[in-house]
């Protein structure tokens, strides 16, 4: 059965660390649909639902992201606000690309009796984008890879046993869930990424809990600065 999937501990504290800054209290943030261009469909598999990411609805994700980190949020999934709502920023993201492979593959037996080995992958790409909310223009962009891995170890048998032929094989296999385990933690990283480029003070205070995932340990490019005429 599925495994109980853990939060993700260091983005959960840098999102809270984010949120006790109170940088955000007087931010909104408008957030839209999440858009799938991996271009990927899963019709066969069990339990399938037409795509393997799931559709707009991953918007969730970043609301939940941004309303930790102290924001307030202005949600448009489901169509825009009656009335105007002044907001600063706003957040999309994009599923970028979905790609398989596998690693290892082996079924070697010896007298008809033998190991049966698997690994696998999929690798998704999706990107977090912060842009002014009124004019569009970007200012932030934050590119994040995250592997599923597939696992699947057992023992197969093809003889003859006393002039009775037994085949068959018996398989253990572990698989993490793309649709739940590759997107939340994934997708509240991105908003935080994008969070603290925008604000370098935190980054400062609170990046250090995540830069294992970001590299942020990395000298950040100098940020010019255009003063209005």
């Amino acid at each position: 059965m599925p495994r109980k999937v853990q939060p993700y501990p260091q983005i959960a504290a840098t999102l809270h660390c984010i949120g006790s800054t109170g940088l955000l209290t007087n931010k909104t943030f408008v957030v839209g649909a999440f858009a799938d261009s991996t271009g990927k469909i899963n019709q066969v598999a069990t339990g399938a639902t037409g795509a393997f990411v799931p559709q707009g609805g991953s918007a969730s994700y970043v609301t939940d992201a941004i309303r930790t980190a102290g924001g307030q949020v202005v949600s448009t999934y489901f169509g825009p606000p009656r009335r105007a709502v002044r907001a600063q920023y706003a957040i999309n993201g994009i599923f970028n690309s979905l790609d398989f492979g596998q690693q290892v593959g082996a079924d070697l037996r010896i007298s008809g009796i033998g190991p049966i080995a698997a690994t696998g992958f999929a690798q998704l790409s999706l990107s977090i984008q912060l842009d002014e909310a009124d004019t569009r223009l970007n200012r932030q962009v934050s590119l994040i890879q995250r592997p599923v891995r597939f696992t699947e170890l057992g023992v197969g048998v093809g003889r003859d046993f006393n002039h009775t032929l037994v085949t068959g094989s018996a398989v253990l296999s572990s698989q993490e869930r793309l649709q739940l385990e590759a997107l939340n933690g994934p997708i509240a990283l991105g908003v935080a990424d994008v969070l603290m480029k925008e604000f370098p003070s935190l980054r400062e205070r609170c990046g250090d809990m995540v830069a294992d995932l970001l590299r942020l340990d990395l000298p950040a490019p100098p940020v010019e600065r255009v003063a209005a005429h």
